[in-house]
């Protein structure tokens, strides 16, 4: 979280890149209870306004606060070009958030931040279960990044925004909290860098992103860990350590609401293969679905996909799931757990069902 707001639940608005540092950003983020705007800018953290500390603000806070407002007040709306569901970008953040499923949009726009002139870049998704989220990401113009470039930026902030209101909205608050990471690119391994990111977790953007199929993407790191990376930064310490302790996660269904429906989706502990579905319908456990990958990939993908399209598009998460992938229950290990599966509505729904 930025230093000045050190506890709380935020959503993450928009991603900006540093005018003067390629590939360095700062985070607008939304405190979601109180709707406040904060940002990591050196401008925003240290400027202290003791009379009226709600007023602070900086040129990023301002930026967002256009770009969500409804054009009140002598607010001018940004030149716009009109949305589109074919781009580049879009295909990197399919690509990079495969479990993401509905209806894509884009919009690309052109303005300035403090004279400099930046392009924004807004995804949009309209979720098969009826929601939708939205990511924006500020490019520097001065740094003419390629569209390759411009595409990981996209997948990674943007697709990491949608992801996280996606998760919020199906009831797991605490996914998706923002990466404590700015750059985009790998961290440096010596001198002052190595020393200031020190003291911060060993988990950041750059776990989520990655570059097509490339197996060695120079952090030492196996697919099998950078996946358990990226499930773990995604989900949080708190739900991540109940979901090692239990080995579960329940997801209430939304299509199968009257049924009471609930989707145990259970990981294996030696991450060597994808574990099958358990369903449970009023409490009561009646079958196993198998939904496996269309390719092979770490069965932390697995799991990370299957979560978040349960969550965004039931009906499409299902859709693969004919007479051959329906089994008994304990069709693929004899664990009891003994937590109960527990159907919500959406709204009320727990961290952990």
């Amino acid at each position: 979280m930025p230093r000045s707001l050190s506890r709380g639940d935020y959503s993450l608005v928009m991603a900006i890149e540093s005018s003067s540092r390629a590939n360095n950003w700062y985070r607008v983020l939304a405190d979601r209870s109180s709707g406040a705007l904060s940002c990591d800018c050196p401008s925003w953290t240290f400027k202290q306004n003791r009379e009226a500390s709600d007023t602070r603000s900086c040129t990023h806070t301002q930026v967002a606060e256009r770009l969500v407002s409804t054009g009140a007040g002598n607010t001018e709306p940004m030149p716009r070009a009109a949305a589109t569901t074919t781009s580049p970008f879009l295909d990197a953040t399919q690509e990079q958030w495969p479990g993401l499923q509905g209806r894509w949009s884009i919009e690309q726009r052109t303005s300035a931040i403090n004279a400099k002139p930046y392009q924004f870049v807004l995804l949009r998704l309209d979720t098969g279960n009826g929601d939708t989220a939205t990511g924006v990401v500020a490019f520097a113009a001065a740094h003419h990044h390629s569209e390759v470039e411009m595409a990981s930026g996209v997948a990674g902030w943007a697709g990491y925004a949608i992801a996280a209101e996606v998760a919020r909205l199906g009831g797991f608050p605490m996914a998706g909290q923002p990466p404590e990471h700015f750059r985009v690119t790998r961290r440096s391994t010596s001198g002052r860098t190595q020393r200031r990111v020190a003291a911060l977790p060993d988990i950041g953007l750059w776990d989520i992103l990655r570059v097509g199929d490339v197996i060695d993407q120079g952090d030492g790191r196996t697919p099998i860990q950078r996946a358990a990376n990226t499930l773990r930064l995604f989900l949080g310490e708190q739900m991540f350590g109940l979901l090692e302790r239990r080995g579960f996660i329940d997801v209430p269904s939304v299509r199968y609401a009257s049924e009471q429906r609930v989707y145990r989706l259970r990981r294996d502990p030696a991450h060597r293969r994808d574990r099958r579905i358990r369903v449970f319908e009023r409490g009561v456990y009646t079958k196993d679905f198998c939904i496996v990958a269309g390719m092979a990939c770490p069965s932390d993908d697995v799991f990370l996909t299957n979560f978040l399209q349960l969550l965004s598009d039931e009906e499409a998460a299902l859709s693969v799931v004919q007479a051959h992938n329906i089994f008994p229950p304990y069709s693929d290990g004899a664990e009891r757990e003994r937590i109960p599966a527990v159907w919500r509505p959406r709204t009320e729904a727990a961290l952990v069902g």
